[in-house]
């Protein structure tokens, strides 16, 4: 069923009250929730969807340009559009839902866009691993992102790559707001080592969201505060190829402040390792 309301239309409307119009807050990151997105869409005429969750993952999706996640009357005031999630840091019970995000313009004056993709580059290293599944399931396995973390198991990949015994504690964790695809362990010393992956299949159009991952790391920090000095967290982003995967190993960027720092890297990237299957799936190599 199509939307029965205008996202454009709610977005201009939310953006406008918080700004009185653009004549207050211009030049700030401005956050909005759930509940507000829902007052905003009835306000503009529109009736509301069973959930809008999605109503900002919808917008940001890696093909989709400025214009097409903000209308031009925000965009003209310096900002671009970025999903945020999390709880209001209030006694509402509110969850967030995205922020509008000070950009300032160009030299042509025109509103720099956001980049919150992964930059994938040239692997730091290309390793061979044997190809461990067993017969049954080799024949068997499909190539959705469940399957890349049957290989990443079967195959012992992230203790190879890592030098230490990786656990897989779960997958996926569902930890609200953020759902983690694969969440790994392991001990090194008197510190614990947490691995939260994100994953896309080969048949996924999309690639790899910073905003996302970055939310991720946000629970695993709040999840185990008791944990402090003691627990460090490597997201690992991981993309299925046709003949094996690519890993990409980050750690937060302790300079990011998504309040001020609007131009800095929410990550930066350790290395990336181009992993190839030998031998390799049928199913991942035909794609099907």
């Amino acid at each position: 069923m199509a939307n029965k309301y205008s996202k454009m239309d709610t977005l201009k409307y939310i953006f406008m009250k918080k700004t009185n119009n653009g004549t207050v807050n211009i030049g700030k990151n401005i956050d909005f929730t759930l509940p507000e997105v829902g007052q905003a869409i009835r306000a503009t005429g529109g009736i509301p969807p069973t959930s809008w969750s999605n109503f900002v993952l919808d917008l940001t999706r890696k093909k989709n340009t400025i214009q097409q996640r903000l209308p031009q009357e925000v965009i003209d005031f310096g900002y671009d559009l970025r999903k945020k999630t999390g709880r209001v840091p209030d006694n509402s019970g509110d969850n967030y839902c995205g922020t509008f995000v000070y950009r300032g313009f160009d030299e042509n004056g025109n509103t720099r866009p956001i980049q919150d993709w992964l930059d994938w580059g040239t692997p730091d290293r290309v390793i061979v691993i044997n190809n461990d599944l067993p017969a049954l399931v080799r024949a068997f396995i499909s190539n959705d992102e469940a399957s890349l973390f049957s290989v990443i198991d079967y195959c012992d990949i992230f203790s190879k790559i890592f030098g230490q015994k990786v656990y897989r504690i779960q997958s996926p964790m569902k930890w609200q707001p953020n759902e983690i695809d694969g969440y790994y362990m392991a001990q090194d010393g008197e510190n614990i080592c947490a691995y939260p992956v994100e994953a896309k299949a080969v048949s996924t159009a999309d690639d790899i969201n910073l905003v996302q991952m970055n939310g991720q790391y946000n629970v695993f920090m709040e999840k185990y505060r008791e944990l402090k000095g003691k627990l460090i967290v490597r997201p690992i982003a991981a993309r299925m190829e046709r003949d094996g995967m690519m890993l990409a190993v980050l750690e937060h960027n302790p300079e990011y402040d998504s309040g001020n720092n609007n131009n800095i890297s929410m990550f930066n990237v350790i290395e990336t390792i181009k992993i190839v299957l030998n031998p390799t799936i049928k199913s991942w190599m035909d794609g099907e």
